[in-house]
């Protein structure tokens, strides 16, 4: 279950556990949501009146496997988590779950975790005390689909992390993140105050539309200015897909934009 994964941007999925709530447009056709009920978990709501799955010693196992093998091969892993629900999600289940995974991420050397959420807010009051300037192999993101949550970004950037990413996956609206860039240069961090010139602060960016039926259509022109921006000021960009019924699709995308990098990490 965790092992394989069909997301072109990450080796391995980990959940902490499944479920969640929805919080924005992006999280509509949620396909997550989708594959709980489809295993015949309600999961997904307010903390109130929905539980949260969760999974036993030999799930939390599975990492140390990994990073067994990524030290043997010499080449690192990443492990992108939770694919099925928010590690910062406001939810007594999930705050528990939380606290078991940074003594695995410590545990792991060999991985770099890719750990994204819709509620950057609560990102630093939710670290370990350990954190300081973030741990080596942890990549911290958010999601945003539209101009409307651009402020998820801001929220990212006050947190010190190796490095910074963003999921723009789906896709739903014309995207610049220049401004918030440039403002976010100056503003202190949330866990020391300090003010510092974090111009280039952003270090990646996943860029992907909506599949399956009754998906929304990625705006083209808007979407291909966006990952042009992006290379131009240096952010590496990994287009997973275009909009359409079927995932894994370069479709409507040229070839000079349809680049799949990822940050460098030396």
């Amino acid at each position: 279950m965790s092992k394989e994964t069909g997301i072109g941007w990450t080796d391995h999925t980990f959940n902490i556990a499944w479920g969640c709530m929805k919080v924005s447009p992006g999280c509509a056709h949620c396909y997550a949501e989708t594959f709980s009920k489809r295993t015949g978990h309600d999961i997904w709501g307010p903390a109130e009146t929905t539980a949260r799955r969760t999974f036993g010693q030999k799930h939390w196992d599975e990492p140390l496997a990994w990073n067994r093998a990524a030290k043997k091969a010499g080449v690192r892993a990443r492990v992108f988590t939770s694919s099925m629900a928010d590690v910062f999600e406001d939810h007594p289940t999930i705050d528990a779950e939380r606290e078991k995974l940074w003594p695995l991420i410590r545990a792991t050397p060999w991985l770099d975790w890719q750990v994204l959420t819709k509620r950057p807010e609560r990102i630093a009051t939710n670290l370990p005390n350990d954190w300081g300037y973030g741990y080596d192999n942890v990549w911290l993101g958010t999601s945003i689909e539209s101009q409307g949550y651009v402020g998820r970004l801001a929220e990212l950037l006050r947190i010190p992390a190796r490095i910074h990413f963003l999921s723009c996956e789906p896709l739903l609206g014309p995207l610049d993140l220049l401004t918030t860039l440039a403002e976010a240069a100056f503003v202190p961090d949330a866990l020391t105050g300090t003010i510092s010139n974090r111009a280039g602060f952003l270090e990646w960016v996943i860029v992907g539309g909506e599949s399956g039926p009754g998906h929304r259509e990625m705006p083209l022109n808007e979407t291909l200015d966006f990952i042009a921006t992006m290379l131009t000021i240096g952010c590496p960009v990994f287009v997973k897909q275009d909009s359409g019924p079927k995932p894994g699709k370069q479709g409507r995308i040229p070839d000079e934009h349809y680049v799949q990098q990822f940050p460098t990490t030396t």
